[in-house]
């Protein structure tokens, strides 16, 4: 059996970062994946899609509104979100607990329900008493 001394593998917290960072770039792949598939919508001839005023035009009901704005956020937020996941969960896995996990969760609360919910567990994640000890804001 292997034995590994390395401090930073020992970390009570690694464990916790590590599925942290999964969390995250599973949520910024899907994130990336729907704006993409957004804009080949766009692409393949529906450029309503990028103008509000006619999303909205084509909505009859609070429903058909409410999802024409979720259409228009994965739009113009899905990519800096996703983007943000995604460097936020590779800080993780690497067993930082920077700034920039912080912000890409507080971004993501936006991002309904999937980005949603992977912020509402980082950031409960990040302030465990065992992840918000020593090296708090390292990376």
């Amino acid at each position: 059996m292997d034995t590994v001394h390395d401090s930073e593998v020992s970390r009570p917290d690694a464990g916790h970062l590590a599925a942290l960072g999964y969390l995250q770039v599973g949520t910024g792949v899907l994130t990336v994946t729907m704006s993409l598939m957004a804009l080949v919508q766009v692409l393949l001839g529906h450029h309503e899609l990028f103008n509000p005023a006619r999303a909205f035009d084509h909505s009859t009901d609070l429903f058909d509104r409410a999802i024409a704005a979720y259409v228009l956020l994965q739009l113009t937020l899905g990519w800096v979100a996703g983007g943000l996941q995604l460097a936020a969960g590779v800080h993780c896995m690497r067993g930082n607990r920077s700034r920039l996990v912080w912000v890409a969760s507080v971004v993501s609360l936006v991002n309904f329900p999937h980005g949603t919910i992977a912020a509402i567990f980082t950031l409960l994640g990040l302030t465990r008493a065992e992840m918000a000890g020593e090296g708090h804001a390292r990376g």
